[in-house]
């Protein structure tokens, strides 16, 4: 175990925060769910001094997005992309997602019920293997940081569009994100049911000095987080729109972006730009010497997201590799070697905004002919930029390229797309039905699997129910509507 001294912070009250957690791990575990909780070790060795155990192979949210530039907290990718790189293998980054699902479910409710506050993503970590954790608890109870009169955790909890993004596969809701909602409210239901457990263990506290524990309010904040009035199904459709809430929430990525200038302005930026996606930086003299490159094709990909990649011949002095890029990837290039070399150095790049859908057949095609043109004369450019160790990682292969079709350059026939019966409306419905006291309850939960509309656009799908016979539809009760998706979540009883 690996610990390192801490200063100048109260460490009494991460003790306790994680003392909490590690509670709540033992809950979720005796009833059969493994949430996938890192929880460390934190000691308190006097007043303003510690140790906290290091966890390795994590990397701060922070430095995770600020890879695709200071804005990164604005963008859906750079979490499941630096996972991607991290887990090339598609079963490796499978089990990955699978880990990250799991405990960021357990983190959203842990932080919710804890009113675990000042949270941005520098105190948010993620492993290689997918796991999510929080450290630094300096706040908890709901004493939220201010700006003025305006709280500085608007979200009840943090989780945003890049979270959404590895869980879902793309930029779409998918049934996985289905899975994670689940996750979350079998988790707060379990942790609602022993809501007196962890009152008692608070007040137990009340008077050993800890300011943010100090009084009987701040035992309220977590009955009221607990909600032990309401039913499971209340409860469900409650942590079911905090979900929704938090995922709306601007204000949470704002103070994510503010942290990274600030981070900035502290930190400098002597570090020379690397990519996001490539896990060691290679050169010139490790690789060979870069005699041509050419882009022989665009493919359609499904995994992790939906989209176009390209497939690249790269030829040294006795070898011949092929990798694949995104248009994302090359961009990621051109706008990292711009930190390094005067705009006149370098060609200039194809342009990202175009007419109509963004990864329609035409637009992958043209865009194959103006990279075509940027790598030419970025490989022929001033050596001092041709021969820089970005280019020379960027062509470099990577072990998502060992299963490149670039190793049968003969492109796929056609008939090899997707299809699907037309005529038939798909699709499941998940419900959960009970009957108590002489009444139905009628929990509408998911749909998936609905099929796009004729035009090719996501529906706006709801539910309604009847209860038949019923030839007036005075039993009539209808759900609200999903905004363009084929896999909305309800959780709403009719």
């Amino acid at each position: 175990v690996t610990l390192s001294w801490q200063c100048g912070d109260d460490l009494r009250q991460d003790m306790l925060t994680l003392q909490m957690i590690r509670i709540m791990n033992k809950i979720w575990v005796q009833e059969g769910l493994d949430m996938r909780m890192v929880i460390f070790r934190c000691f308190s060795t006097g007043r303003g001094r510690g140790m906290v155990e290091m966890i390795p192979n994590a990397e701060t949210l922070r430095k995770i997005q600020v890879e695709h530039g200071v804005t990164g907290s604005f963008k859906d990718r750079p979490l499941a992309d630096w996972l991607q790189k991290h887990n090339p293998k598609e079963d490796e980054y499978e089990k990955a997602v699978e880990n990250f699902i799991y405990s960021c479910a357990g983190c959203c409710v842990a932080t919710y019920v804890l009113g675990i506050c000042d949270r941005h993503n520098d105190n948010i970590m993620l492993k290689t293997t997918g796991h999510m954790f929080h450290i630094d608890f300096g706040r908890f109870l709901g004493h939220a940081q201010m700006f003025g009169n305006i709280k500085r955790d608007r979200a009840p909890f943090v989780f945003t569009s890049d979270m959404a993004y590895v869980i879902n596969g793309g930029d779409k809701p998918s049934s996985r994100f289905h899975d994670f909602v689940d996750l979350c409210c079998q988790a707060y239901n379990l942790i609602r049911k022993h809501t007196h457990l962890f009152l008692n263990l608070l007040g137990l506290m009340l008077s050993c000095g800890i300011p943010e524990l100090s009084d009987l309010e701040d035992l309220k904040y977590v009955y009221d987080a607990l909600r032990p009035q309401d039913s499971d199904a209340d409860a469900t459709t409650y942590f079911t729109r905090l979900i929704e809430s938090s995922l709306g929430s601007v204000a949470t990525k704002l103070n994510f972006f503010i942290h990274n200038l600030a981070q900035m302005k502290f930190t400098g930026s002597d570090a020379r730009p690397t990519l996001s996606f490539a896990p060691r930086t290679h050169t010139l003299k490790t690789s060979g010497r870069i005699r041509d490159v050419f882009l022989c094709r665009h493919e359609r990909v499904f995994n992790p997201s939906k989209g176009y990649t390209y497939v690249v011949k790269v030829q040294r002095d006795n070898e011949v590799t092929f990798v694949q890029r995104t248009f994302e990837e090359f961009q990621e290039l051109h706008n990292k070697l711009r930190l390094l070399f005067p705009s006149s150095l370098l060609p200039s790049f194809p342009s990202r905004f175009v007419i109509g859908r963004s990864r329609g057949e035409a637009v992958a095609e043209r865009r194959k002919e103006e990279l075509n043109g940027y790598i030419w004369h970025l490989i022929h450019a001033a050596p001092e930029v041709a021969e820089c160790d970005l280019i020379y990682t960027f062509f470099h292969p990577l072990p998502r390229d060992e299963k490149a079709a670039g190793t049968n350059p003969t492109p796929k026939p056609a008939d090899t797309t997707w299809a699907r019966s037309l005529g038939k409306v798909g699709g499941e419905v998940k419900l959960s039905i009970s009957y108590k006291n002489n009444k139905l309850f009628i929990m509408v939960m998911h749909i998936r699997g609905l099929p796009p509309l004729q035009d090719g656009n996501d529906p706006d799908p709801y539910v309604k129910t009847y209860l038949l016979p019923d030839p007036q539809k005075t039993t009539k009760r209808k759900t609200k509507v999903a905004r363009k998706t084929c896999n909305p979540t309800y959780n709403e009883m009719v």
